[in-house]
């Protein structure tokens, strides 16, 4: 589930190479000539070319992943968690102190030197954060269309197993009532609802701590689909030893692992969330457990683009 530049210049540069110097009346200056610009051998030449198509092959797996909905939406959550992991553990008491020594020791100075103290200026891996965090709510206004569809599907399709079929229909309902409610709050936000219709029913915050708690009621029902769903795997593949039959299962079983690992991971983060003083998770960790939840699928959407 989800949370949710310019290019860069490429400078060009030219060697001038002077004509070399010697001393009147030496023999070596005799009969010589400027020397001539240094070409560049093959090896670099052959560097220098595998550097380039090495970056275009990059940036084409970049084009790929985000040519998509999904694609971009892990990129930028895991921009976003990545630089607020980054920001806490450059702001650590040790980092800092390691840095005022290196300072210390490369320019010297009399006034002994002092942690400077945080300011918004001073953050810009928390500003980024932000703006990947907004452009991901920005995105989610869209979302209520796939959860339609998510629901019509799975009425006109539901699944064999009537357990998961209740599920699926639960978490559908408490994921549009998530996103209804995180679109009217950031709406409200910039100014687009009315705040004065908002404050009568709690305010923004109110707003997101309604809409945090129904996206907690997916994380719960998750739990319980990925249960029934072992019950029911055990049951497929029980004495299947053929090998096609092998790699299904260990694809199955993969797939199964990765919802979890990602479950587990949200689930004491939303927990957190579900209310005005939280429940003690500290803040610190909170973009390094996110980023964790979605590292996996965002490895195999990369990996994909091979």
């Amino acid at each position: 589930m989800a949370d949710a530049g310019p290019s860069p210049d490429v400078p060009e540069r030219a060697a001038l190479a002077e004509p070399e110097k010697h001393d009147e009346g030496s023999p070596s200056s005799a009969g010589t000539s400027p020397t001539s610009p240094p070409v560049s051998s093959p090896g670099a030449q052959r560097q220098l070319l595998a550097a380039l198509l090495a970056t275009n092959y990059t940036i084409e797996r970049m084009d790929k992943l985000l040519s998509t909905a999904s694609g971009q939406e892990r990129v930028l959550a895991v921009t976003g968690y990545l630089a607020h992991t980054l920001h806490h553990i450059l702001s650590a008491p040790w980092i800092a102190q390691a840095r005022l020594s290196l300072l210390a020791r490369f320019r010297p100075s009399s006034k002994p030197l002092s942690s400077p103290k945080p300011t918004s200026s001073q953050a810009p891996l928390l500003a980024l954060s932000a703006l990947m965090s907004d452009t991901r709510f920005a995105l989610r206004l869209l979302d209520l269309v796939p959860l339609w569809t998510w629901g019509s599907s799975t009425i006109k399709s539901p699944p064999a197993d009537h357990a998961l079929y209740i599920l699926t229909l639960l978490q559908v309902f408490v994921n549009i009532i998530y996103q209804a409610l995180e679109n009217v709050g950031y709406l409200a936000s910039k100014g687009v609802v009315s705040k004065r219709f908002i404050n009568r029913w709690g305010g923004i915050d109110k707003w997101y701590i309604w809409s945090t708690r129904a996206w907690f009621g997916h994380i719960f029902f998750q739990f319980f689909v990925l249960w029934r769903g072992a019950v029911l795997r055990k049951r497929k593949y029980a004495g299947e030893d053929t090998k096609e039959k092998q790699d299904a299962l260990k694809a199955e079983i993969r797939t199964w692992r990765k919802s979890l690992v990602n479950n587990i991971c949200w689930a004491p983060l939303c927990l957190h969330w579900c209310f005005e003083k939280g429940i003690g998770f500290p803040d610190q960790l909170s973009g390094f457990v996110s980023f964790l939840a979605g590292a996996w699928q965002f490895g195999d959407s990369w990996a994909a683009t091979a």
